[in-house]
This record gives C-alpha cells, structure tokens and sequence, in this order.
C-alpha cells in the first residue's frame, strides 16, 4: 500500500459514492489481504481498519467528507484485536455462512499474540560457506569470514575454529551470530558450511582417506616394498603381495583423518592400480615374449571366457 496521506476512500479502494455493502466488501478483501497473520505489514493493517470505523459509521463518515478527519483524532486504532466491536455475522463467502465469522474469530484471538510475536521475534539463521584445502580440514585450523548481515547491510568478521577431521559439507554453528532479531528477540544462528577443495593425490570417504597407488606389472606379479606419503606428513612402507590385482585396497589404521565426532582416527585406504607399460625397450618386450612362451596353455587370465570359447567351436562343428 502506498504510504503519506492517503484518504480513507484510497486506502480501501473504493469511492466517495460506495454504498455501505460495497465498503464493508472492501474492507473484508482488504484485512484478508493484510494482516499480519498471513504476511502483511502491520501498519497497513491498522490504516484499513482506521478506515473501516470511519467509513462504515455514517455520522464519522460524513464528518470525514466535510472536514477530511475525525475531529482531529483521524479514526485511531487504539489498541487490542482491530476486530473488536465490529458485527461480521452477515458476511458470508459461497454460501458458507460461518466461515467468516470463524477467520475474523482466529484472527481476533490470534492479532494481539501475533503483534508482540512480531515485535520480540528471533531473528534467522545466516548461512556462509568456507573453502578450505584438504590440508586445513585434515589437520584443524582457524580462518577468519565476513560475514554480512542482511537486515541492515553491515559487514561482520570473527574468527571460525575448524576442527581436526571437517569434511566437506560440514556443519559449524555458532549461537546468536546471525540475523538480527526484531524487538526483544534475539539473534539468529550462523552456519558455516565446510567446502573442502580437491587434492591431486589424497580424497576422502568421511575419516578414511583414499589415495590411489599406481604399480608396475612386475610390482603387480612378483611383489615389492613401496613407501608411500600418509596425509599426517609422515611416509608408510607398504608391502605389495604378489599377484596383487588391480583394485585391490590396502589398509592402513589410523591414518586417516581424526573423526570430529570421537577421537579416533580413521584409515589410509590404498587402491592399487597395475600400470602397463605403453613404450617396451628391447630387453623388456624381449622378456614379455619369452614371459608368454612360457605361459601358452598354462595359468590361463580368462579361463571361463576360454571354455566358452571351446564349447562354440565344439558346437559348430557337429
């Protein structure tokens, strides 16, 4: 609604010339569409029903159009529900007789809670995101946000702790730091989410930390001794068996990252993959070749796929 001094005929939307029927269905459109209950401004709401007493009284109303108020007093609502003293029992909606006289009864016991709710009214919750490395969220560290607040467009900062072990998508909440309340009421919380960037080597699956370790096929075959980096910043000799497959996953306890929700730590999961070599030097392909030899009609890799195989030729020559 526009605010300054609009007459009490522009506030409902009719003209000098309505009849008492066409004020009253005016006003009625006009608190449904308002009130504070259903999202309206408290101030408009107070104007229309201003505007009602004046309107539908015939002597206030014809005191307003000579004079243009109400003695100075200009029809004042002066506190408790805007309903009181006023007889809905006619209005009626589709037939339904009572189903007006219901809204402005829930209204009416409701307006006076609603207006001290409104003015003592906890503010929101504000919700900020965080990046950090893999390395901050590992290890714990403390980052300073901005935080700005929306009601009245002022910047604030504060130092956040980031717990050992915060993952990505995480929660921190801090009491009373968010919006403001409206009146009495009391701020809102602020949320940092965690947003935890890639690593080229490590990633992670909540306190396990997964690293993939690439092999070469002899490693894969005969076995070997590899070190590999943990993500506390220390280095692991890890055995690889022999005839380690690709996709195999090696586990190593307690280093992985520190469960925020205990003081135990999770594991280092290495995922092994067998590398094959895409250039051989002549030793190489040399002793591959002799490797296969070695190899025809024995230790089969796809024994199944191979007596498949047997069987269709068997079949297709009977």
């Amino acid at each position: 609604m526009k605010s300054g001094k609009e007459s009490y005929y522009d506030i409902l939307g009719v003209d000098k010339s309505a009849t008492p029927d066409q004020i009253k269905k005016a006003f009625r459109k006009k608190a449904r569409e308002h009130h504070p209950d259903v999202g309206g401004s408290e101030e408009d709401f107070k104007r229309i029903n201003e505007a009602y007493e004046v309107l539908s009284d015939p002597q206030k109303k014809k005191e307003y159009d000579l004079y243009g108020s109400m003695g100075g007093q200009g029809g004042q609502w002066t506190g408790g529900s805007p309903f009181d003293g006023y007889d809905f029992s006619d209005f009626d909606f589709g037939g339904t007789g009572s189903m007006w006289s219901e809204f402005v009864e829930n209204f009416r016991q409701a307006s006076g809670e609603s207006s001290r709710s409104k003015r003592n009214r906890k503010g929101q919750e504000l919700q900020v995101s965080l990046e950090l490395t893999f390395e901050e969220a590992f290890n714990g560290c403390t980052k300073r946000v901005a935080i700005r607040i929306p009601s009245t467009g002022e910047k604030q900062t504060m130092d956040v702790r980031v717990p050992a072990g915060a993952v990505d998508g995480g929660k921190l909440r801090y009491r009373g730091k968010g919006e403001y309340g409206s009146g009495k009421g009391e701020r809102g919380d602020l949320i940092i989410v965690t947003k935890v960037k890639p690593h080229r080597i490590y990633s992670r699956d909540g306190a396990d930390v997964i690293m993939e370790l690439p092999v070469s096929i002899d490693e894969a075959a005969l076995g070997a001794n590899v070190t590999v980096p943990a993500p506390d910043g220390t280095c692991v000799k890890l055995r690889i068996p022999a005839g380690t497959q690709s996709g195999k996953v090696l586990r190593i306890p307690g280093k992985g990252a520190k469960d925020v929700k205990s003081d135990s730590y999770g594991a280092l999961n290495v995922h092994v993959r067998v590398v094959v070599p895409v250039e051989l030097n002549s030793a190489q392909k040399a002793s591959l070749e002799a490797f296969r030899a070695a190899s025809t009609g024995q230790n089969s890799v796809r024994p199944a796929i191979d007596a498949k195989v047997k069987e269709v030729h068997s079949n297709a020559h009977e």
